[in-house]
């Protein structure tokens, strides 16, 4: 006679046995944000519904930076780029927080004709990574026609970077949002809260809070709601931890939904542009970099990103050559020619393990969310000092990091980089959030050992 069908409570009965007694908490479980905890195995949520995002069935858009100081040389590549099957690109400024040390030199509209020369550039999604000199940036590409030109202007993220916020901010975003050409304006980006070490939680409440007011100096300045949430964009930090990725993206979406419903809007999908993480990057062994962006682009297209783009897995090394260029495309092309990762709408719908993880980030999200609001928003809780505070009360030890302090090398090759990367900053004065590689305290110590 068969044997009848396994259920939770057997399992249970069989795990305690081969734990002998120890904790089933401790030994299979993990913790949530929240105080919840992850269990090792879920039924599947009856009714759930996928959550709204990129089309179904469409692919992500592949993006690839281009931040090459020389134009000539940047140019090259993106043509290379888009040849290899890019259609997207983001144009990184040397004025960037992010540009690392590199970045386009980008004066006038000379500068950009010849970087986007022989670029067909209504077939292409255009991101603009230019911080200070965004607006300068975009009014000499509106001089170029054709395509969808996404702002990436993002001055609360100066202040969280540099310390420094813009001065007259609020007009060169209402400037911007008059102008835009087809794609969003602002963008609230998570990338410096992620880099400062926060928690996924409380880096979804720092961004949605930056959105927030974005949406508020809008619409101050003259825009109707429905036509001011439409110039707002996100960009996300994905890293190596799939699941937490996943439903870091999904509950940013259920979140800003929340937005909507309280300003009286009905609910339109977010545009979320996605980077992998720089903070996640060893210079030790940087081939490992490649499993850790994989998993990660994986990550966020399985989370509903709109587009991808990775950083070349000798970033941290320095300025990437046509080899790592070209592995940071072709990674984003098995994931959607070969996986078809893009062909099921929010795969994660239903999964009981990844919908409580989604939840619990929400829940966290909004309580930390709360709590920058009471205290004045995101901008006075970066110029108080209160978001490092919180971030570093918060903050997790490093864990593994293979290849810099587990199964590191004994002796490292040379890595191939067009120029070598500058030296990790210091950190910065106060107000600017303290950013970071993970791996950097293992980096120089033989044997990766701190």
């Amino acid at each position: 006679m068969a044997e009848a069908g396994a259920d939770e409570a057997r399992w249970r009965d069989a795990v305690a046995g081969v734990l002998k007694g120890a904790s089933f908490e401790d030994r299979l479980t993990s913790p949530l944000p929240g105080g919840a905890r992850l269990q090792p195995i879920y039924a599947r949520m009856a009714g759930a519904l996928p959550i709204p995002g990129r089309p179904p069935a469409a692919p992500w858009t592949v993006v690839q930076r281009a931040d090459h100081p020389d134009i000539v040389s940047a140019n090259a590549q993106l043509l290379e780029d888009l040849e290899g099957g890019a259609n997207g690109i983001t144009l990184v400024s040397a004025q960037s927080p992010f540009a690392r040390g590199f970045g386009l030199s980008i004066n006038g509209a000379d500068s950009l004709d010849g970087l986007l020369a022989g670029v067909v550039r209504n077939a292409i999604e255009i991101r603009l990574d230019a911080g200070p000199q965004t607006l300068q940036v975009a009014r000499w590409l509106s001089e170029i026609e054709g395509g969808t030109v996404h702002y990436g202007y993002d001055p609360i993220g100066q202040l969280a970077t540099t310390g420094i916020l813009p001065t007259g901010w609020p007009s060169t975003a209402s400037v911007l949002g008059n102008h835009r050409q087809g794609g969003t304006v602002l963008t609230a980006d998570s990338r410096a809260f992620h880099e400062a070490g926060a928690t996924p939680g409380l880096e979804l409440a720092s961004v949605l809070s930056s959105a927030l007011s974005y949406l508020r100096v809008l619409e101050a300045t003259g825009l109707r709601l429905e036509e001011a949430r439409h110039c707002i964009g996100f960009t996300v930090a994905a890293d190596q931890d799939v699941f937490t990725t996943i439903a870091k993206l999904r509950a940013l979406r259920l979140l800003w939904l929340e937005i909507e419903e309280a300003c009286g809007l009905a609910s339109n999908p977010i545009h979320i542009h996605t980077e992998t993480a720089w903070r996640m990057l060893s210079r030790r062994d940087p081939a490992t970099n490649m499993l850790r962006n994989g998993l990660a682009a994986a990550a966020a297209g399985l989370g509903g990103a709109d587009s991808v783009a990775i950083l070349p897995h000798t970033a941290a090394n320095g300025l990437a050559d046509a080899h790592a260029r070209r592995v940071a495309r072709n990674c984003q092309h098995v994931l959607i020619s070969e996986a078809n990762l893009h062909r099921i709408a929010d795969p994660a719908a239903g999964s009981g393990g990844l919908e409580a993880m989604t939840q619990a980030l929400r829940e966290a999200g909004w309580a930390q969310f709360q709590a920058i609001e009471r205290q004045g928003g995101i901008i006075n809780v970066i110029q108080s000092d209160w978001l490092q505070e919180e971030i570093e009360r918060l903050r997790q030890p490093v864990g593994t990091i293979i290849g810099a302090n587990k199964y590191a090398l004994a002796e490292e090759s040379i890595v191939s980089v067009l120029r070598p990367a500058p030296a990790d900053a210091v950190s910065p004065a106060a107000p600017a959030l303290s950013r970071g590689r993970d791996a950097v305290p293992f980096e120089s110590v033989p044997g990766g050992a701190a």
